[in-house]
């Protein structure tokens, strides 16, 4: 007799419907599973983001409006009545003293000077009237060459502003070196200079000059 092999087929190949809802019911229960784990679990946050905020100083940042009603400031803004003081602080320190004040005006009037004698030169005329200052009183010290270094020749530039009423009031070094000793003794002349003030149309105003003093004098 030959081999012969059976084979058992159902008679109903299709599954039912049972097992078609059983099947369906699990996959949405596990579905539902996946998205609940997920939103309870921790979130990771790059590395990228995380040093930014370090830097920046608030890891998190969330709109409370309880402590806004409650008039709580933000400790990010500061009010501008605050920034604008701090503004003015600083400006003061930087050239609040009347030294400074004086200098840059002398400086903004001396230009105007400067500006309309070039006019004048250009064009025969000049809508200002300015008068320059004039030295009436002074004299500078006698440097000799045996107070400097052997073969020691140098031309010093001394800046000096002038007040609005003739007088001295600064006196620095902005060109060529000397001996310290013979710095302060120009310098302790220069100030004790007197002046006949500028004039812009009649009014005095401060101004600036230049000094150019050979060493050896």
């Amino acid at each position: 007799m030959p081999y012969q092999r059976q084979i058992l087929l159902s008679s109903k190949p299709v599954p039912s419907r049972t097992v078609i809802l059983l099947s369906a019911c699990a996959h949405l229960a596990a579905l539902v599973l996946i998205f609940a784990l997920r939103d309870a679990g921790p979130q990771i946050v790059p590395e990228k983001i995380q040093t930014a905020q370090r830097l920046a100083g608030t890891p998190h940042l969330a709109f409370k409006p309880a402590e806004a009603k409650a008039g709580r400031a933000n400790p990010l803004h500061l009010p501008r009545t605050t920034r604008r003081t701090r503004v003015a602080q600083t400006r003061a320190g930087e050239g609040g003293t009347a030294l400074q004040v004086l200098r840059e005006h002398a400086k903004a009037a001396t230009a105007g000077m400067v500006a309309s004698i070039r006019q004048r030169q250009f064009y025969g005329f000049s809508t200002e009237h300015f008068d320059l200052a004039a030295q009436t009183a002074g004299m500078l010290p006698v440097i000799s060459a045996a107070e400097l270094p052997p073969r020691f020749e140098q031309y010093i530039t001394v800046e000096v502003t002038i007040d609005v009423d003739g007088r001295v009031a600064d006196a620095r070094i902005v060109g060529g070196e000397a001996p310290l000793s013979v710095q302060q003794r120009l310098l302790s002349a220069v100030r004790e200079f007197k002046y006949t003030p500028a004039r812009r149309d009649g009014t005095p105003i401060p101004s600036q000059l230049d000094l150019v003093v050979h060493i050896p004098s």
